[in-house]
């Protein structure tokens, strides 16, 4: 059942009945004041749209044009802010917003230190020095690091522990923030396979032996991984086609795959809630969506596919963990990037865009890198850089991937120079250059099965590193048995040693990439107009920012989170300051209080009834009042009225009467009587054992208690019954026994009111 209601002017809908109340409410108040609904703050403070773009042209899904690099350092003039996105690849957009006054070093528009500008602070301060600066970088004032890292003892260190486990998986297991085609529901006993007669992607029956239809293809974001890995072993080969035995359910054995909404519209993002947990042979990696949809009528393709082939020109830096650098250059090390439908780390081996071949053949993929580090680089830092009124680190920058590169062509060895000795060793097809062992490239590259794409040979001297941009690289190079099963080589039965002959291609999806990425630089209006095929790419601080999206696992991230009002923030900068050891200024000592400690507090004392509090004027002289003299045993022990309710009378005992009715006459009856005082106060206090000398003075307790008007104590009535004068029976001798340890609790103590009879209370 649908739950949208309509009724807003803006025309738009809601997507929940709660939501609407509240609008709905301000109009049965005659339309006092503002309205506090969704969608009515987000049309008060609903950004400049951009300048209208062209409509969306069709896709074109078979074309392979060549393409352009848009250049070798990419200028930036922001990119390293926490709250912007990157200004140098698509100029015009806004930068952050600086708060200089009285700083020590910038602030962004949260609040929040910007420790870049403190480095590069440092680093100007030891331009004098040859070594530079090198530093780990902890931001130890952001909440947001805080909660992902562990730094002396506080944080959770869950990002820290995903990239190790990222480190353990196959290239083509999906990771958090990926973008992936997903199919919601999959035939019973089917199989995706590859149609040889027409080359499309259909669900296939082997007991029927027949195709059935294509699958309903949808992108998503990747907002939860199967976390019962123990259970349930490590996602392996076989789930790429099948789903083997789980011993979880998919919520905890699965991956949550929300469908993708629409970049472009900053108050839709309902799209969002449509997401299934499903097995691994139910998603695809979104570069495959040429070969994919394949044979499928446009207007049956589902609207979260072009909303995800906007953002695959969108990139984000992952883990920024390391400064270093000499005056007037610096490097910020990262460990991942999200780039366009992927998130690389380091230790990963990525494709590169390899040149055009002879004759102008199209661009094809036979070069690889593994990826040793992940850098910023800030190029050409001036002193007005420095100040914290300035919003760039530096005049430009770049991102660039560094490590081992690796060609399948040995025409294009390292040692082949000159251009004229690439063309004569492509025409002899015969260079006399050994490839890289086997051991070596089992040692270096990740991926499991690399030598079944063929001979690798050294694209540079092995001593060195190989440096590319960003835009030079497609994605990840995946295990070579995954592409076989991707690209339908091994759906079929084959006889010994032709299996071996089946070579994966490093370029079988290629087209889709590059495509994607000409489709997102003319789609996407959070980037400028694009001249002729360049192509333009969004740089964000966050994957969150990169893919506009309002939820993710169900929680509210970014910008579209309401807790991070002005006042939570102001409340999480004063309490991480005192976490820290900070001072903290007056402005943001108002906002340092803590939740309250549940129940009353330490030491307290309810005394007829009232508590009494240790920070009381009287408080010592009640523990003094309320303590027996000269025995050490009788200690003051707190009571509540739990307590007292226990001791009531029955209704056998007519004649005594409540004690808090009759506390004015007790009060004005027994003043100066210093032996009943004494004896009420223990009563008011409540002993954890009786003393001897009282079990032997109870000959009559219901008629002292009906003298005393006095409720009875439970520890009383049981001596007195078939025990004579306090003594205890055969029976009952268990009742000395040690207790057991017990937790209880009420409304006014965390402990609860129950004491173990071997526990002396401490008061």
């Amino acid at each position: 059942m649908y739950k949208h209601l309509f009724g807003h002017p803006s025309g738009r809908f809601y997507d929940s009945i709660v939501r609407f109340e509240i609008h709905f409410l301000w109009l049965m108040s005659g339309k006092d004041g503002d309205c506090e609904c969704v969608l009515c703050s987000k049309e008060a403070t609903r950004p400049l749209m951009p300048r209208p773009r062209a409509p969306r042209e069709s896709v074109d899904r078979n074309s392979l044009g060549q393409p352009k690099r848009t250049r070798e350092v990419a200028v930036d003039s922001g990119s390293t802010t926490r709250s912007s996105s990157a200004t140098g690849l698509a100029p015009g957009r806004p930068q952050r917003q600086i708060k200089a006054a009285g700083a020590p070093y910038a602030h962004d528009e949260e609040g929040t230190e910007d420790i870049y500008k403190y480095y590069v602070k440092r680093l100007e301060a030891a331009k004098a020095s040859t070594k530079g600066i090198e530093d780990d970088i902890r931001e130890v004032n952001s909440l947001d690091w805080r909660a992902e890292h562990e730094w002396d003892g506080y944080g959770g260190d869950h990002l820290p522990i995903y990239i190790t486990q990222i480190e353990q998986q196959h290239s083509f297991v999906p990771r958090i923030g990926e973008l992936v085609l997903w199919c919601p529901h999959f035939l019973d006993d089917h199989y995706l396979t590859l149609d040889a007669k027409t080359e499309e992607y259909k669900f296939y029956s082997f007991k029927q032996k027949c195709f059935r239809g294509f699958p309903d293809w949808r992108a998503g974001v990747i907002a939860a991984v199967p976390s019962s890995t123990t259970e349930n072993g490590r996602v392996d080969f076989p789930d790429i086609l099948d789903m083997p035995k789980k011993v979880t359910s998919l919520n905890t054995a699965g991956f949550r795959v929300e469908t993708f909404p629409d970049p472009n519209n900053d108050l839709d993002k309902s799209a969002s809630k449509q997401y299934r947990y499903v097995p691994l042979r139910n998603i695809r990696p979104l570069s495959h969506w040429q070969v994919l949809l394949r044979g499928v009528p446009e207007e049956k393709l589902h609207p979260s596919i072009q909303n995800a082939l906007t953002c695959m020109t969108n990139i984000s830096l992952l883990e920024k963990w390391w400064f270093s650098g000499e005056w007037p250059t610096a490097t910020i090390r990262c460990k991942g990037i999200y780039l366009g439908s992927e998130l690389i780390t380091v230790g990963d081996t990525v494709r590169l865009v390899s040149p055009s071949g002879p004759r102008g053949q199209p661009t094809t993929c036979t070069d690889v890198l593994v990826v040793d580090s992940i850098r910023l680089n800030l190029l050409d830092i001036k002193s007005e850089h420095i100040l914290p009124s300035s919003p760039l680190l530096s005049s430009a920058s770049s991102i660039t991937l560094v490590g081992r590169a690796y060609t399948l062509e040995v025409c294009r060895h390292y040692k082949v120079r000159s251009a004229e000795k690439l063309d004569d060793a492509r025409e002899q097809k015969d260079v006399p250059f050994s490839p890289v062992p086997h051991e070596v490239v089992k040692r270096l590259f990740r991926p499991v099965g690399a030598d079944d794409y063929g001979p690798w040979y050294d694209m540079h001297d092995p001593a060195k590193r190989y440096e590319v941009s960003y835009d030079q690289v497609l994605g990840r190079m995946y295990e070579a048995d995954a592409v076989r099963l991707w690209t339908g080589q091994l759906q079929h039965k084959f006889r010994s040693g032709e299996r071996a002959q089946l070579k994966p291609s490093l370029d079988f999806d290629v087209p889709g990439i590059t495509s994607g990425r000409k489709y997102a630089t003319q789609t996407d209006e959070r980037l400028p107009e694009s001249q002729g095929d360049e192509l333009l790419w969004y740089w964000a601080d966050t994957r969150a920012e990169a893919l506009a999206i309002e939820t993710m696992n169900g929680l509210e991230v970014g910008r579209y989170h309401d807790i991070r009002d002005t006042t939570t923030l102001k409340a999480w900068s004063a309490q991480l300051r005192i976490i820290n050891g900070q001072p903290v200024t007056s402005d943001l000592l108002k906002f340092t209080a803590l939740p309250s400690r549940k129940g009353r507090p330490v030491g307290s004392k309810v005394v007829h009834g009232k508590l009494v509090k240790p920070t009381d004027d009287r408080y010592e002289d009640v523990v003094r009042d309320n303590s027996s003299d000269g025995d050490p045993k009788s200690k003051a022990k707190p009571n509540s009225q739990l307590a007292s309710a226990a001791l009531v009378t029955t209704d056998d005992e007519e004649d005594v009467v409540d004690g808090d009715d009759s506390d004015d006459d007790d009060d004005s009856e027994n003043e100066g009587d210093s032996d009943d005082d004494s004896h009420n106060n223990n009563q008011m206090t409540g002993e954890t054992k009786l003393a001897d000398s009282d079990r032997e003075v109870l000959p009559s307790l219901t008629a002292r208690a009906k003298e005393k008007k006095e409720p009875v104590a439970t520890e009383q009535i049981m001596m007195s019954i078939e025990g004579g004068q306090g003594e205890l029976s055969d029976d009952d001798a268990w009742l000395n026994e040690p207790v057991p340890l017990a937790r209880g609790g009420t409304e006014e103590s965390e402990g609860g009111d129950y004491r173990p009879l071997h526990v002396e209370d401490e008061g």
